[in-house]
């Protein structure tokens, strides 16, 4: 995981079904995404943010992007021919995780007045 990389944030159909859940989609989506052309972001992209909604507690998990490239020609033809691609692809979490644990959200708390 490279410094100042831009993570893609991913939720759970909760968040776009629950109101009090849309509210804290944003908040979470201001937290942690990285504004596009930030001067002190990567140009690429080599990690995964998941928010997921389960026992009314809202579990978070960070992965890697890992894109594992044959070191032969022979590899990687066998990797073409039972996936369709050279390169494979898979997510591996390396932390932090956490668990969120709301108990109230106050009317305009987040109204900016």
């Amino acid at each position: 995981c490279m410094k100042g990389s831009r993570p893609i944030l991913t939720f759970d159909e909760s968040f776009d079904r629950l109101g009090h859940l849309k509210l804290l989609k944003e908040l979470f989506t201001d937290v942690f995404g990285t504004p596009r052309g930030h001067p002190k972001s990567k140009p690429f992209v080599d990690r995964v943010m998941a928010f997921y909604y389960a026992d009314k507690k809202i579990w978070v998990r960070n992965y890697q992007i890992l894109e594992q490239q044959p070191t032969n020609a022979l590899e990687a033809h066998h990797a073409k021919k039972q996936s369709g691609q050279e390169a494979n692809t898979s997510l591996v979490e390396i932390g932090p995780r956490f668990v969120l644990n709301p108990i109230r959200i106050f009317r305009g708390s987040f109204g900016g007045q």
